[in-house]
């Protein structure tokens, strides 16, 4: 620091302004060193605070390091523990899968040979059954071998004797049947010739005109289709006396098929139930007894490829589609609403594809019920007057020989089946991935061959079947075939009536269908 420049530094007039000097350098010196003083002592704790905060940052750092490197042991170490934990539960997982395997691999062998155990005794039984039926067999064939014998003997003998007695005869006769021949002959063809006139007269009178022989050979093999089931009946009968546990089961498949269809009602959610104990029955059927099996085709009336199939299983379709008649007799006929869903649950039976011959249906054996129990569906027409009439409409009787049921009883069956079979014809399969068993056209076949019955041979009975037929169905007819269907309806509700023999209730009810079909379901005819 630069000396302060004083005026008393050279005045030599005055002591004490030397003196004042001399003090003021004395203060001024002391001043700066002071100040240099501190300004080291400044610097000095600038130092060390600069030196401190060093080795604090430093140790800060290495702190900070420590902890980095504890916090990755600590990692790795929570990392090794999830890695062995991971690997123990690994371990323990294959483990017990192995043990499953183990285990599944122990049980399949356990029913592979309890299969092989229960297969080698079902195969030795039936050999012992072979062997027993086998020699029942010759047993029984070496004795109609010794009862034919012995018979035959008998027959030589007496066919002798008889030999005998005729010769005796013989002239005697030859000359008595000579004379009454020759006096006979003509006679007789007078009287044949009489007789034949008369019988020619009768049926012009009293017998329906004849059908075309296309539509009558269909009607015999559906009646020869019913023929096949009752001899199907008896050989199942047959063969549960030698099939052990048959009979029980063919008794408990029978019930329970009858049973569940008579539980179908309007409530197609409640249908679901029985519908699926029928399906359940089927197919336990085909698996339980495969054995025997008949042919399929003799239960379809247009020829197909022949396939073989358990015999239960038609037998039980049988039951099945006599259920369903019994239903449209009994149910239908007071609720004709109820041959719908009756209906819709045998369409889909006879539509699956195992319960087919090579993809044809085996509807025919419902249909053929419906040949036996209501011919006129089919165009049949007869006096109900007459016993042959009566039985040609499918009049029932109380009884194999009983008397004939009464008219009311007769039409209510036949109101029951006419909306069951429109039930069965009028199905719409279009959003169902099966084929329909039984096609709409079957419908207008059916009511054709009615309404086209000569005048003069409509029955009660034909008015009948063609009101409960359209009755309830005829938003589906009308779906099917349109405007002929319309045609159709005004000729079934005003002309078909004007063909019987007399205008009677049943006539004037076909007629008042018109307003029902206008009031109730908007359809102007």
């Amino acid at each position: 620091m630069a000396a302060m420049e004083s005026p008393y530094r050279f005045a030599k007039d005055s002591p004490s302004r030397q003196l004042l000097w001399e003090l003021s350098q004395l203060a001024i010196s002391t001043q700066e060193k002071f100040n240099d003083r501190l300004d080291r002592a400044s610097k000095e704790r600038e130092a060390a605070h600069s030196s401190a905060l060093a080795a604090s940052v430093a140790e800060h750092e290495r702190v900070r390091r420590d902890a980095e490197i504890e916090r990755q042991r600590i990692e790795l170490q929570i990392q090794e523990e999830q890695r062995k934990r991971e690997e123990e539960e690994r371990r323990k997982l294959e483990q017990q899968i192995r043990q499953r395997a183990e285990r599944d691999e122990a049980e399949r062998a356990r029913a592979a040979e309890r299969a092989e155990r229960e297969a080698t005794a079902e195969r030795k039984a039936r050999e012992a059954e072979t062997i027993r039926q086998r020699a029942a067999k010759a047993q029984a064939e070496a004795e109609a071998e010794a009862a034919k014998r012995l018979k035959e003997k008998e027959e030589q003998e007496r066919r002798a004797k008889q030999l005998d007695e005729q010769k005796r005869f013989q002239a005697a006769e030859a000359n008595r049947v000579a004379r009454e021949k020759r006096a006979s002959t003509e006679k007789a063809r007078n009287q044949e010739a009489r007789s034949v006139s008369s019988k020619q007269a009768a049926l012009q009178t009293t017998q329906p005109p004849p059908r075309s022989p296309e539509r009558e050979a269909e009607y015999q093999r559906y009646h020869e289709i019913h023929k096949k089931l009752k001899e199907l009946r008896k050989y199942m009968a047959d063969q549960a006396k030698q099939i052990p546990g048959l009979k029980q089961k063919m008794g408990d498949m029978r019930r329970e098929i009858k049973k569940s269809v008579g539980q179908f009602t309007e409530d197609k959610n409640a249908n679901k139930t029985p519908h699926s104990r029928i399906l359940n029955v089927l197919k336990e059927a085909v698996t339980s007894f495969p054995q025997p099996t008949t042919s399929l085709a003799m239960f379809i009336a247009r020829p197909v490829q022949d396939a073989q199939a358990p015999a239960l299983v038609i037998f039980l379709l049988n039951h099945f589609a006599k259920a369903v008649i019994s239903q449209y007799i009994n149910e239908a006929s007071v609720s004709p609403k109820l041959a719908d869903p009756i209906g819709t649950v045998a369409s889909s039976i006879f539509a699956l594809e195992d319960l087919k011959c090579n993809g044809v249906s085996l509807i025919d054996v419902l249909i053929a019920k419906f040949h036996v129990v209501c011919p006129p569906l089919f165009g049949i027409y007869g006096d109900e007057k007459t016993t042959e009439g009566r039985t040609r409409l499918g009049w029932w009787r109380e009884g194999p020989d009983g008397p004939w049921i009464s008219d009311q009883r007769h039409w209510d069956r036949m109101a029951g089946l006419g909306a069951g079979f429109a039930s069965i014809a009028l199905r719409n399969f279009e959003k169902s991935r099966s084929e329909n068993p039984y096609p709409p056209y079957h419908y207008w076949q059916s009511l054709s061959s009615i309404l086209n019955i000569p005048a003069g041979h409509v029955t009660e009975t034909h008015l009948i079947l063609v009101r409960s037929m359209l009755l309830n169905s005829e938003s589906r007819f009308m779906l099917f075939f349109g405007k002929p269907a319309l045609s159709a309806l005004r000729f079934a509700i005003f002309e078909f009536p004007k063909k019987a023999a007399q205008q009677t209730p049943a006539a004037s009810s076909l007629a008042g269908l018109e307003h029902t079909l206008k009031k109730d379901k908007g359809i102007y005819i």
